[in-house]
């Protein structure tokens, strides 16, 4: 079942920088929501046992810099996946996903 409280939209050519204070990796963001994000393509021994870390990510001209707490974790064979929540997500992060929202929802309605 779906506990989650706001959609996912799927990006693409989204990276992120993540932090845990004492070293830092690069990754690619799959999809965002308003107060979360999920992250592929992280190095397998990053952050491990961190409660939170800080994360940049960017988008073309947008960047975005927020504090993110780890919710759930997949590790592979050489990296992992990630999904993070954004402790207090800015007004422009809000509007930037609002933007993906409504250019996905004209996309599903004109059959895209």
């Amino acid at each position: 079942m779906e506990k989650r409280k706001y959609p996912r939209v799927l990006v693409t050519n989204m990276f992120i920088d993540v932090s845990d204070g004492i070293g830092f990796c690069t990754g690619t963001v799959q999809d965002v929501s308003q107060v979360g994000l999920c992250l592929t393509d992280l190095a397998k021994r990053f952050g491990q046992d961190m409660d939170t870390y800080t994360a940049v990510t960017s988008s073309g001209s947008e960047y975005f810099k927020f504090r993110v707490r780890p919710r759930w974790e997949q590790t592979g064979s050489v990296s992992k996946r990630m999904g993070v929540e954004i402790t207090e997500p800015s007004g422009s992060w809000m509007d930037f996903v609002s933007r993906l929202e409504a250019r996905n929802r004209k996309g599903a309605q004109q059959g895209h």
